[in-house]
């Protein structure tokens, strides 16, 4: 069973991996199951095995990408000493994944903002998580005395804006509307806004 169970979780990755390079590469209404298949070396019947259908491989690759930031994320948090270097690991985690929908096809980045079944359920799951997760590094702070004292609502409110702004940025980039802001060049400044604008006055 454990070798089974084992065997099935190396094949869901490997059928992931290679649908996410394809849908990066020609968009998701013109990649199909036949293609991803190809991709595996195996028969097309196969991956009805494990996935429904493409939209179900689609949005196992989201879930999949949402999981590997906040992975990252909570690594770069373990390393830092700090509240604060902690919610500047954050945003820039955060910053880093942006700069990523770059490199992301006009297709899938069209299709993307189209899917509003999948991307409605992930941007909730998404946004609870990650709200949550900036809403203890607040706390933290404003216990340790990094922060300026908060009450416990505005705190809330403090992680929903920084998390919603993320999500502001990533607008233009997901609907293939404007080019990317130069956030290699800009990173630094957005998170002095975001860290120094909460910080204690001297």
């Amino acid at each position: 069973m454990a070798e089974t169970l084992q065997r099935d979780e190396i094949v869901v990755r490997e059928i992931l991996d290679t649908a996410r390079a394809l849908f990066r590469q020609s968009g998701f209404k013109k990649t199909t199951m036949g293609d991803i298949a190809r991709g595996l070396g195996k028969a097309k019947s196969s991956l009805y095995y494990y996935y429904p259908s493409k939209e179900d491989i689609f949005e196992a690759v989201l879930y999949a990408e949402m999981d590997e930031l906040l992975h990252q994320i909570n690594q770069a948090i373990s390393q830092a000493s700090s509240s604060k270097e902690k919610l500047t690991a954050y945003c820039r985690c955060r910053l880093n994944k942006l700069k990523e929908l770059c490199n992301l096809s006009d297709a899938l980045k069209s299709e993307i903002a189209d899917l509003h079944c999948i991307m409605t359920d992930l941007k909730n799951k998404f946004d609870t998580t990650h709200v949550e997760l900036v809403k203890d590094i607040l706390a933290e702070g404003v216990h340790n005395g990094e922060f300026k004292q908060v009450s416990e609502d505005n705190i809330e409110l403090i992680a929903y804006l920084m998390v919603s702004s993320f999500r502001g940025l990533a607008v233009p980039l997901m609907v293939g509307q404007h080019r990317s802001p130069k956030l290699d060049l800009q990173i630094d400044s957005i998170v002095d806004i975001m860290v120094e604008g909460i910080g204690r006055c001297s």
